[in-house]
């Protein structure tokens, strides 16, 4: 962050007087426009967190770590176009077998792309920071994030943001996503019937997340239904959709049959769809892109970006074994393939060396992703120091924005009871939207 050009609890800047102020008018934008934060089930949802804090990427920085991002989606999207064909990949990924199944029908896996991903990312400095996590699945986090920037923008600081990033991002625009999915559906689509899009979720779904999605589709004129993947049936005159989510039991996916069949056949379109879901959405992809023994997907290209982006990251009993991990326990993290709002995370530093050494040699998490334990930067608001990660979002391999999640203790996932910590970027990004 530039240090210059940020603010929060302690700030010299004469600036910090109007911080309350401002921050009391996006308090009441988050109400009023209902920007809910995750919770976890059983627990009540709330209006986002937002502290009174924000800061604007060092100007020498952004450049260079936009440029590493974008490189490293490109790993992802060549891991993904070659997964049909790779033996070795598909036993080290050990994709289910209800979703592996169809990605092996993709028609045409060399076209393959991840067209929205956010990456998660921790670290302090340019040299410090590491992608932990690839999500190409929910928007609803962005969106609301995007808007989070617009009320910062729109507030008593507007002006001051207007000098220190004058160049609003794209996600910061309050449709970016429904002309992304539009035109995405205008490209793919035969024939281009976009009068009515469906929303695919299950019914535990995030409702404001999709609440987001529904406004701004509604305000392009179209009309949105929303529906499970299993009753895809019910919407048949639908020809494009969005699906927000994978399902944590992979059994699930036997009932979608014909869900997947219309995405193969080509009468059913979703961005990300099959292949680059449930390829990318695996974490042991970050072991893929880290373990030197997968460098021949990539070509040499943006292996750099690679080097510089991915922490230490191998699978457990395939790249690591249970002895150097629980030798390791101060340094290393414990994660489940599968798995979405911090859980199933196991950090070695947190636990006793009798409970790390239980976890490791279990049975169950054979095949976990094991990683570098990254150091989350930190930020001083009002009511103490939180740490924060950096939330990148990549739209048709372009950045779009930056964004950050904060919490007091080291899982920063908004259904941990994570806040939100608004990010922007000092110069002009060339999204795509």
């Amino acid at each position: 962050m530039d240090p210059e050009r940020s603010l929060g609890h302690g700030s010299a800047s004469a600036l910090s007087a109007t911080l309350d102020q401002a921050w009391q008018q996006v308090l009441e934008r988050v109400s009023s426009e209902s920007l809910m934060g995750l919770a976890l089930p059983g627990r009540a949802h709330k209006p986002i967190q937002v502290r009174p804090a924000f800061a604007v990427l060092h100007p020498a920085a952004e450049p260079e770590l936009r440029r590493r991002v974008q490189g490293l989606v490109e790993c992802l999207n060549q891991l993904v176009r070659q997964y049909p064909a790779d033996r070795a990949l598909q036993d080290f990924l050990a994709v289910p077998a209800p979703l592996h199944r169809w990605i092996m029908m993709e028609p045409a896996p060399e076209l393959l792309s991840v067209d929205y991903c956010r990456l998660d990312l921790l670290g302090s400095t340019l040299d410090t920071v590491r992608v932990l996590e690839c999500n190409p699945s929910s928007p609803g986090g962005v969106i609301s994030s995007g808007m989070l920037n617009r009320f910062w923008r729109t507030s008593k600081l507007g002006a001051t943001l207007a000098e220190w990033a004058p160049h609003a991002a794209p996600f910061e625009g309050d449709d970016w996503f429904a002309r992304w999915l539009l035109r995405f559906g205008r490209d793919h689509m035969v024939p281009r019937d976009l009068r009515r899009i469906a929303l695919f979720h299950s019914h535990e779904s995030t409702k404001f997340e999709l609440d987001q999605a529904r406004r701004q589709l509604t305000r392009c004129g179209r009309k949105v239904v929303e529906t499970e993947p299993c009753d895809v049936d019910a919407v048949e005159d639908v020809r494009l959709g969005y699906l927000k989510y994978i399902p944590l039991d992979p059994e699930e996916v036997r009932r979608w049959d014909r869900f997947c069949a219309r995405l193969v056949e080509g009468t059913l379109v979703v961005p990300n769809p099959l292949g680059q879901r449930w390829v990318s959405e695996n974490k042991l992809c970050l072991a893929v892109l880290s373990d030197p023994r997968f460098r021949r997907l990539f070509g040499g290209a943006n292996v750099d970006c690679l080097d510089a982006l991915v922490p230490y990251s191998r699978k457990l009993g395939d790249g690591v074994e249970c002895d150097e991990v629980i030798d390791g326990r101060e340094r290393l993290v414990l994660k489940a393939p599968y798995s979405f709002h911090g859980r199933d995370v196991l950090i070695g530093a947190e636990q006793d060396a009798r409970s790390w050494a239980r976890a490791v040699r279990d049975p169950r998490r054979q095949g976990w992703l094991v990683q570098e334990h990254v150091q989350a930067a930190s930020v001083e608001t009002h009511d103490g120091t939180y740490l924060h990660d950096v939330v990148v979002p990549v739209l048709e391999g372009k950045v779009i924005g930056y964004s950050a999640r904060m919490n007091s203790g080291p899982l920063l996932n908004s259904a941990q009871g994570g806040g939100a910590y608004a990010i922007f970027s000092p110069h002009s990004l060339d999204g795509v939207t």
